[in-house]
């Protein structure tokens, strides 16, 4: 996806134009536009991973964006191309509050517009990854706090459309959401949620001087075995023969949908040691680690064995069974299933590897 010169006015003068105080529907952290299921059958961001998910002032952190668009393509033209627009230079917002950096960035980019300046490095950005530099008076601009170390709280915003971002006009009631964008396909129509995804990530600078690294993973499993990265290598396993209407019957005569398929355990290659220990936090004055997990997703087929695994608890520490179970599709073809290990403080790894069904 290329960006013109045409395109980045457009950005700063929608930003510039708009009042972007007003009140936005909350995201829970992460996103309106998010399908709940484990199902990818629209655009879906796995995971926004940054470098350094604690960082120090004046260290750079780069971000990526881990997407997949599974919207069905019955054209067979393949993946829609997909835009993504980075929103930096936001920090220390009033109560770290997501929309407090609305003022912040209002007040920069209507003073970029009347002076038609160049933009600075890490406010505005385009495609799967982006680069910003934590403020060096991040932590100097702050009260010390009452207790526990002094941290600054830096937001970079995301978003990523299968089609094109537009500016549209923002509702003056505040109640449209978010920043004054819209996804559209080639034709003008504005795409739903499962073309759009809009959404931020957060970094904490902390004085002490803490650091989190993202959660180290090895690999993913099928049943024991190791599944290679080259995808020419995908292990083959046969094809469920219920389809995906008798697996969603429901009633007292729906009978059992699985019914001579087979079922596969799916895991995670990781060590005892993944979680670290969380200096911010104790439990009967003892310290303890940051929780992980895995979410677990997949382009076909059914997780019986849930969505999301417990890899380590803050009491309980390492938990020996994390795996999921994945009943294949029908249908043959070459399947994608996705783990995304997060962590309490930030950190997140995203793997993938391909099975074929036959």
């Amino acid at each position: 996806m290329k960006y013109t010169r045409s395109f980045r006015r457009h950005v700063l003068g929608a930003l510039a134009a708009a009042t972007l105080a007003a009140p936005i529907a909350s995201t829970g952290g992460c996103s309106p536009g998010w399908v709940s299921s484990n199902l990818v059958n629209g655009l879906r961001v796995f995971a926004v991973t940054a470098d350094k998910p604690y960082a120090q002032p004046g260290e750079e952190v780069r971000f990526e964006m881990s997407f997949y668009d599974g919207y069905p393509d019955p054209e067979g033209d393949g993946p829609r191309p997909v835009q993504i627009l980075w929103i930096g230079g936001c920090y220390n917002p009033p109560g770290d509050l997501y929309y407090g950096c609305f003022p912040q960035l209002l007040k920069t980019f209507q003073s970029l517009g009347e002076s038609g300046g160049n933009l600075p490095p890490g406010l505005i950005g385009f495609g799967p990854t982006f680069t910003t530099t934590i403020p060096e008076d991040i932590l100097s601009q702050r009260p010390a706090p009452d207790g526990g170390s002094k941290y600054g709280l830096q937001f970079v915003f995301f978003f990523a459309c299968a089609g094109e971002i537009k500016p549209i006009e923002l509702d003056p009631s505040g109640k449209a959401g978010f920043f004054p964008f819209g996804c559209f396909d080639a034709e003008g129509n504005r795409l739903a949620a499962d073309s759009f995804v809009p959404g931020f990530s957060q970094i904490y600078t902390f004085e002490d001087g803490r650091t989190n690294q993202n959660p180290p993973v090895a690999g993913m499993t099928l049943d024991g075995e190791p599944i290679p990265e080259d995808f020419t290598e995908a292990p083959t396993i046969k094809a469920c023969p219920s389809t995906v209407d008798e697996r969603r019957a429901v009633g007292c005569f729906a009978g059992d949908p699985y019914e001579n398929c087979p079922e596969h355990e799916i895991d995670l290659i990781v060590e005892p040691t993944i979680a670290e220990i969380d200096p911010g936090e104790m439990v009967g004055g003892e310290q303890i680690y940051e929780a992980v997990w895995v979410d677990w997703l997949v382009e076909a087929g059914d997780l019986t064995g849930g969505g999301i695994s417990l890899i380590s608890g803050v009491t309980e520490g390492y938990k020996d069974e994390h795996s999921t179970k994945w009943i294949p599709p029908d249908e043959p073809g070459l399947y994608q299933i996705w783990g995304v290990v997060r962590d309490t403080r930030g950190g997140s790894t995203y793997v993938q590897r391909y099975i074929r069904v036959e």
